[in-house]
């Protein structure tokens, strides 16, 4: 019997098929892998705030950084000048690390490489996540600082991904100043160019995964805003999650 040989146009008919299959195929995983990161991702952020409810059970509510009578309380390692080290982005997370309510890989987002804590100081580098603001400084942050606490607000975002600065510089802001260009760990605009999307847990434990960090609706204690930004504070008891700690911290990385 005589065997059958492909063709050379066979061939490239064959690759040409397989290639469009590929182009189109790409994407679609990308999209997949992309959409599994930030599930992923939310997971992770509702995880941490059942930590915080955990912990809270046995502090009479209040989550790391207030004592049980909902007061900051110094903690030894970090030195904030002013006030209390507790209410550091960095503290926090060590009460809830030394603690063993979760491990070190679970506050690293599965969209970033970072150094996972296993000893010692936690510090910027081991973490991915903003926790709610609560210095405390005055009476724009004494809601938002209330919130601190295990109530069960379905309207009080405490923890999301982090604002990275996106121009080049560090800001730190307070009352009345201007938003600055920004992006997340899930964003690579260019520079300049205002992007942040990324995962929002909110007092109830429910997670979203937003489009952007300034059209939510959020309510701190009676004090309820619309179109609120969760980075800067432009006014009384706005949302403010910061990725270090201060008394008008909101640092970009």
């Amino acid at each position: 019997m005589k065997k059958h040989a492909f063709t050379l146009i066979e061939l490239l008919v064959v690759i040409s098929i397989i290639a469009l299959l590929i182009g189109i195929l790409l994407p679609a995983l990308g999209a997949a892998r992309r959409t599994a990161r930030q599930m992923q991702n939310s997971t992770q952020v509702r995880g941490i705030h059942t930590g915080l409810v955990l912990f809270s059970q046995g502090n009479n509510t209040y989550y790391p950084g207030k004592n049980s009578i909902g007061k900051p309380f110094a903690f030894t390692g970090y030195t904030v000048p002013g006030f209390s080290s507790s209410i550091t982005v960095e503290a926090r997370f060590q009460e809830l690390l030394d603690d063993n309510y979760f491990t070190g890989e679970y506050v690293i987002s599965p969209s970033e490489t970072k150094t996972r804590w296993t000893s010692g100081l936690v510090a910027t580098a081991n973490y991915s996540y903003a926790l709610l603001r609560i210095a405390n400084a005055g009476v724009n942050d004494k809601q938002r600082s209330a919130e601190w606490r295990d109530t069960s607000n379905s309207e009080a975002p405490i923890i999301t991904d982090r604002a990275k600065d996106n121009n080049g510089a560090i800001f730190v802001g307070g009352v009345g100043t201007a938003a600055q260009p920004i992006k997340s760990v899930h964003t690579n605009p260019t520079s300049n160019t205002n992007e942040w999307r990324g995962s929002v847990g909110f007092n109830d434990n429910h997670v979203t995964f937003e489009a952007t960090h300034n059209q939510l609706d959020t309510q701190y204690g009676d004090s309820s805003k619309v179109d609120d930004n969760l980075f800067d504070i432009v006014g009384p008891d706005d949302a403010s999650l910061i990725s270090k700690g201060g008394l008008n911290d909101v640092e970009y990385d």
